[in-house]
């Protein structure tokens, strides 16, 4: 094993990401393992960070998307389950695990939560990471491969928790309507897919349309315009997270639908109160998923029932990926591989 890697990350005053070369791999603790990156994905919250104006630390390595092999198991852990070599990928959000919430299995609510990786303690934009949050490592089917895995910890875990939420809602009787075909609400069509439910997808982006319609839309828009009459979906899913979208999704749902605001696109959104009030529509709002939901989204994976859009990039190449996500020019999800040798 090298004595140094290369990292990644937030520096206070600075809004693009960092490169540390020459930082010291750790040593585990006795009830700590050293985690051996193997994929860790980028995600619009990652720009987030760089761009918040109230950081949580001075200094710390991004990435809340990762997974990888144990390198190295502390020496109180010797009747553990963990070995070397184990295929895990992490749980973001640190929970204590013996709160009432964590005990009924939402953990995602968890009040005495610790951090989250790659958000407010070190993640996984570096080859090598510690871990002393045990039960954040879970343990990945040996046919589902690491990016999808990563994917799985955001891109997935989150449109998978915001649609467990209506999924009541989902017959094949239902009209969904998807605003967003990026990576988080290409995911969240392909999950729908699988409730038989019709699904009208809408992006901006016409370029779009042939990945929607091939994850699982039955209808593609790059307007509402085109989508005829108002208050007549079931469920609205707000990938966006724009003011423009929450007001679309206002106007579309039906009496007794369901809005579910996922993107953040915006700190603060202005509803219809009398008009929604009227209608008897639910609104939810979602933050991440739980452990158990991450665990089903691999069997999901393992059995077919998803196929994650995922592409792999060299490690180094971390800052150009950046550049295109801010920019809207990534599809689907990335997944940064420490070691890969970069394109020439």
């Amino acid at each position: 094993m090298p004595a140094t890697q290369t990292a990644y990350g937030f520096e206070r005053g600075k809004k693009k990401i960092q490169r540390w070369d020459n930082c010291p791999i750790p040593t585990p603790g006795p009830n700590e393992v050293l985690l051996k990156i193997t994929a860790a994905g980028i995600c619009h919250s990652d720009i987030h960070i760089l761009l918040a104006q109230s950081p949580p630390t001075d200094r710390m390595v991004m990435g809340h998307e990762v997974c990888g092999t144990i390198a190295e198991v502390g020496s109180a852990l010797t009747d553990s389950p963990f070995e070397i070599g184990g295929r895990y990928a992490l749980l973001i959000g640190m929970a204590c695990g013996l709160c009432d919430n964590c005990r009924n299995g939402k953990d995602n609510q968890c009040p005495k939560a610790t951090g989250g990786f790659g958000i407010m303690s070190d993640g996984g934009f570096q080859e090598y990471l510690v871990v002393s949050q045990l039960r954040c490592l879970l343990p990945i089917p040996d046919n589902v491969s690491f990016a999808q895995a990563a994917s799985a910890s955001d891109a997935i875990l989150t449109p998978f928790h915001a649609i467990k939420k209506v999924r009541h809602v989902l017959t094949p009787t239902a009209k969904v309507l998807v605003f967003g075909a990026g990576g988080l609400g290409l995911n969240a069509l392909q999950i729908l897919r699988n409730y038989g439910c019709h699904i009208v997808c809408i992006d901006k982006k016409a370029s779009s349309e042939k990945l929607a319609l091939e994850s699982g839309a039955h209808e593609f828009y790059s307007d509402t315009e085109e989508l005829g009459g108002v208050e007549t979906f079931d469920v609205c899913f707000d990938f966006v997270g724009y003011q423009a979208t929450a007001a679309e999704c206002a106007e579309y749902v039906g009496r007794y639908g369901h809005i579910v605001v996922v993107g953040m696109g915006n700190s603060k959104l202005m509803l219809p109160n009398y008009d929604l009030s009227r209608r008897d529509v639910t609104i939810h709002y979602n933050f991440g998923g739980t452990s158990a939901e991450q665990m089903e989204i691999f069997d999901w994976i393992s059995r077919g029932l998803l196929n994650p859009i995922v592409q792999e990039a060299p490690m180094e190449e971390l800052p150009e990926w950046m550049e295109k996500l801010e920019r809207g020019e990534v599809v689907g999800r990335v997944v940064m591989v420490p070691g890969q040798k970069q394109k020439l």
